[in-house]
């Protein structure tokens, strides 16, 4: 068991077969992890303080459902509690990206509440048509930063298995209280519509910040709400609530928010000192990234992006881009030419 104080409130930390459970005064919060898809696990956490509600609930796979229903047995079993789906009232979505809401296909959670930003709202009404609009910003991309991928070789678009009608859908901004009195912070930048929740002494963070890894940046010339400058400010926004108890959607606890977000914040600056010294000669967003990511391969797993798939490639141009815009703003960079469509940066 870990005791964690702040002030003169004491969150008890307990886990039991993989389910770990943060308790302070009447209020227990759950974290089960589910495997959305292979090694990769989402943290579902449910909040049990007079009502039932779920924080992010993974993709929709038969894994993930298992892990699900394992979680909830530990959790009424090893902790005595009792509660079900049907005891569930709302879901809260931290963003949307398809390992935190996918799982609303499950027909034994139609019907409850969603809250959700509106930036990110659109993906869970229109799945079809936000992700057509992300695969075209991937072919923008593919074709400027001088590559031969192919982004047709992308996913293909498939029909999630609800509709917005199966929910009630609920959109919250900046400093909404919602639930229980859970205040809403808007944290745009991994994703436009990223979320993080006050509970407490408790700081839900969803992709914004993880224990180890640096979340994914998103160009902001792709999606309104992005990009590294947006992420960077919103990073010091959560720093500043202090509040030390951060849980993550992915990972593992997080018992220091400010320190976290100096180390993450960190992290980016020297990569961006790293894309300057790498960008002295002209080169284009493929050859940039494809250099950074040789120095770095514990980053992504291999030892080049030439090895990766075509949407983990894509990520990783998206990575340097977005870095890549930081750096222009700060007249650190240059466009040094343009070829069919080709852009080739320079540092200056």
């Amino acid at each position: 068991m870990v005791v964690f104080r702040k002030s003169d409130t004491t969150v008890l930390e307990t886990e039991v077969e993989g389910v770990t459970r943060y308790a302070f005064g009447d209020t227990r919060i759950y974290r089960v992890g589910v495997e959305s898809f292979p090694n990769h696990v989402t943290n579902m956490y449910l909040i049990l303080d007079g009502e039932a509600s779920l924080i992010d609930v993974g993709f929709n796979t038969e894994k993930a459902r298992a892990d699900l229903e394992r979680g909830f047995q530990i959790v009424n079993g090893a902790f005595e509690e009792k509660v079900g789906f049907g005891d569930i009232t709302s879901i809260i979505i931290t963003h949307g990206h398809g390992d935190h809401f996918g799982m609303l296909e499950d027909d034994r959670l139609k019907g409850k509440k969603v809250y959700v930003h509106p930036l990110d709202s659109g993906i869970i009404k229109d799945y079809t048509r936000e992700y057509i609009d992300w695969k075209e910003h991937a072919v923008q991309l593919v074709r400027e930063a001088g590559c031969n991928l192919e982004p047709e070789a992308i996913f293909s678009v498939d029909q999630l298995g609800f509709q917005a009608t199966d929910y009630e859908i609920i959109e919250v901004i900046d400093g909404e209280h919602i639930v229980n009195g859970y205040e809403v912070c808007h944290t745009p930048g991994h994703s436009p519509g990223e979320i993080c929740l006050r509970v407490g002494p408790v700081l839900f963070l969803g992709d914004h910040m993880l224990s180890i890894t640096t979340p994914h940046q998103t160009p902001k010339s792709s999606w309104q709400g992005a990009g590294l400058r947006t992420y960077l400010s919103s990073l010091k926004k959560v720093a500043g609530l202090e509040i030390e108890l951060g849980l993550a959607a992915h990972e593992d606890t997080i018992y220091s928010v400010k320190g976290r977000a100096e180390e993450i914040e960190a992290f980016h600056y020297q990569r961006l000192g790293e894309v300057v010294e790498l960008c002295l000669k002209e080169k284009n967003l493929y050859q940039l990234t494809s250099e950074y990511y040789r120095h770095h391969p514990d980053l992504i797993r291999a030892s080049c992006i030439e090895e990766l798939a075509v949407d983990e490639k894509i990520l990783a141009l998206e990575e340097i881009k977005a870095h890549v815009e930081y750096l222009l703003e700060e007249d650190r960079m240059t466009v040094a030419s343009v070829q069919d469509g080709i852009v080739k940066y320079r540092s200056r």
